[in-house]
């Protein structure tokens, strides 16, 4: 075997017969396990990331489908018997570990949680509520997990990804971004915006992981609302901040504001904050009439006891 250049790529082929050594995604699969809002995760026993918590999941056997990879592991790791509700999202990982993969993904409902156990490559398994989860150890696991934790927040405010007057709520896209920006200019302090002010907001919505937002868009694909939050970790506790709720002046009045907040005060609570506040120095007296009218106290740095 040598390396060849086929295909725009160094391949490992055969001199004598031609035949290519070709390296394929492995593919796995991964469930969540829902019971009573919580999920079940277990903490790996073996490598990589033994120790750390993870969902249950493993590699597809040969002579098995996707469904039954995934019954077999839950039972394997977890001593659950389940019942597959949905195919919840397809994720890959070509970085690892040990190869590149893909990983299908399984929302499921036990059929015997009280037979729950550590098993196969488990040290301890688990029921977590959304806002208790320990650290996850696979970005895969972590993004599939986000996701399930966003579609039951929409879920518990009655959304179902549908908001008031026709809107859709959901997590803001880089193709949104523009849009969010130009609602920005809403902000008294951002009347004035220019180039370079613009190129920074850019940059933190692109590269800046503490911060969220969320969108309404309308029945015609135009952003019309937005929440972003954000998150710092310090010492004691997880602080939330609400930096800014825009809503597009044609739209105001049918509820669009009030659901991107119960959206952001929920988020918040679920990512572990006791409080979410906003600094309403930068608001104009319409914003400040709705931050009083939603709950926050009277002072310049405004508050709500989320827990």
């Amino acid at each position: 075997m040598q390396l060849s250049d086929l295909d725009g790529r160094s391949r490992w082929q055969c001199q004598s017969c031609g035949y290519v050594q070709y390296e394929n995604p492995v593919p796995g699969v991964g469930v969540l396990i829902e019971n009573d809002d919580k999920l079940v995760l277990v903490q790996r026993d073996r490598p990589p990331r033994a120790g750390e918590w993870a969902l249950p999941a493993g590699f597809i056997e040969a002579d098995e489908s996707v469904e039954q990879a995934a019954l077999r592991e839950a039972l394997e790791e977890t001593g659950l018997r389940l019942e597959l509700v949905e195919l919840f999202g397809v994720y890959s990982f070509p970085e690892g570990p040990p190869r590149s993969g893909l990983i299908i993904f399984y929302r499921a409902h036990p059929l015997n949680i009280g037979e729950l156990h550590a098993g196969d490559d488990a040290r301890a398994v688990g029921l977590f509520a959304p806002e208790q989860l320990p650290a996850i150890c696979f970005r895969t696991h972590r993004e599939v997990i986000t996701r399930w934790q966003e579609m039951r927040m929409l879920s518990a405010l009655g959304l179902k990804e549908e908001g008031p007057s026709g809107m859709l709520i959901r997590r803001a896209t880089p193709a949104d971004y523009d849009a969010v920006i130009d609602l920005m200019k809403l902000i008294p302090a951002e009347l004035n915006m220019d180039t370079a002010r613009r190129n920074q907001m850019l940059g933190e919505l692109r590269h800046n992981a503490n911060v969220e937002v969320w969108v309404a868009e309308s029945d015609v694909h135009t952003i019309t609302g937005f929440a972003a939050l954000s998150f710092t970790k310090t010492l004691t506790d997880m602080r939330a901040w609400l930096d800014a709720l825009v809503v597009d002046p044609e739209f105001r009045r049918r509820g669009v504001g009030r659901t991107l907040f119960e959206l952001a005060l929920r988020r918040a609570r679920m990512r572990g904050a006791a409080q979410l506040l906003v600094d309403s120095s930068r608001g104009s007296p319409t914003a400040l009439d709705f931050y009083r009218a939603v709950g926050f106290d009277a002072e310049e740095i405004e508050r709500i006891k989320i827990r």
